[in-house]
């Protein structure tokens, strides 16, 4: 009898492992298809998450594949690329958007798909629709008020030190503010946030001037170029939304005689990102600050989170993630902000 059943149990093995339905069984044999849409390749920060994509890619080749497209700043482009994935029947898309002001659009084309997906780096003005795309759709991004915070520490730390140089003697900050794009919820935060943060802590401040540069450096250069022609004796600070803008900001500065090495002829500039010329110029004088964000952090979670999504499961299955009060965000926490030869 124990013969007979032992039979039995081997035939039902048999049946199930060779049933008529062997995706079922088989369905993690293939990795994971990711479409990656980024927003602009040679954008310093996003060229660093490509790269951790890649490096996790090289790491788990059984486990994700990703199919990687550069919008190179161009929306008609970035949209081709998305239908190029949607044809192709990836199992999940990153969307690093172009156009903050598309996000609907292409929200709707890739839910006709039934394709998870999630923004990620540049915000949605609002994340009602990723909502409406009820456990397929989030956001992966940073709290920007956190950037401007920390860009205000720095601002604020070299004020008392005296590393700021008042240079007319009223006790007020007057500084030229470099923006990224005029649509960006992550250029206004900062922006926004720096200024209250160092006003918060009973330091005075005057905007001379602003501009928006779209996070490029030979705009910034130029804006301040001819800044510094109008108001070289009264600039004190220059507060910049990304290191790029920064740097152009110092190159201009430079080619006038100033933040060479001479103290008495230095303009205090902070930036975001932690790029690695911003930390050579920080490292010999040339510049105050940068805050640094976590590229790293980013692409693992877009890892983690999307293969979750990609599976079916709960996005935020077996993480240490948490959703913000929309519900449908998660935010990178900056890993702090160097200034002066000191990580803090």
């Amino acid at each position: 009898m124990k013969k007979i059943n032992s039979i039995c149990v081997m035939i039902a093995i048999f049946i199930n492992v060779f049933s008529i339905e062997p995706k079922a069984i088989f369905k993690n044999t293939e990795p994971i298809r990711a479409g990656v849409l980024l927003y602009k390749g040679n954008d310093y920060f996003i060229s660093l998450v490509r790269n951790k994509l890649i490096e996790i890619e090289n790491q788990n080749k059984d486990r994700i594949q990703f199919i990687i497209y550069d919008g190179d700043g161009n929306q008609d482009l970035q949209d081709k690329q998305l239908a190029e994935l949607i044809k192709d029947k990836v199992d999940v898309i990153f969307l690093n958007i172009v156009n903050i002001n598309n996000a609907d659009k292409l929200l709707e084309e890739i839910k006709k798909s039934n394709i998870p997906v999630i923004f990620f780096n540049r915000e949605p003005l609002s994340l009602n629709g990723i909502k409406e795309y009820t456990n397929k759709a989030i956001y992966i991004g940073t709290t920007a008020c956190e950037s401007g915070n920390m860009q205000g520490d720095v601002v604020i730390k070299e004020w008392r030190d005296k590393g700021i140089t008042d240079k007319n003697k009223d006790n007020t900050i007057q500084y030229f503010l470099l923006q990224g794009d005029k649509d960006n919820l992550e250029a206004q935060y900062r922006s926004e946030c720096v200024v209250r943060r160092i006003e918060e802590n009973d330091i005075k401040t005057s905007k001379i001037a602003e501009e928006f540069c779209n996070w490029d450096r030979a705009c910034a250069k130029q804006a301040t170029e001819k800044l510094f022609s109008q108001y070289g004796k009264e600039i004190e600070l220059i507060i910049s939304n990304n290191d790029e803008m920064a740097i152009g900001a110092i190159l201009a500065l430079q080619e006038n005689g100033y933040n060479l090495g001479d103290p008495q002829k230095y303009i205090s500039v902070i930036g975001v990102d932690g790029t690695e010329q911003a930390r050579q110029m920080i490292e010999n004088g040339f510049m105050t600050g940068t805050v640094i964000q976590d590229s790293d952090g980013m692409a693992t979670a877009l890892y983690r989170i999307g293969s979750n999504l990609a599976e079916g499961k709960p996005a935020l299955q077996d993480t240490d993630y948490k959703f913000d009060v929309t519900g449908v965000g998660i935010r990178i926490p900056y890993e702090g902000y160097l200034i002066r030869s000191s990580l803090r």
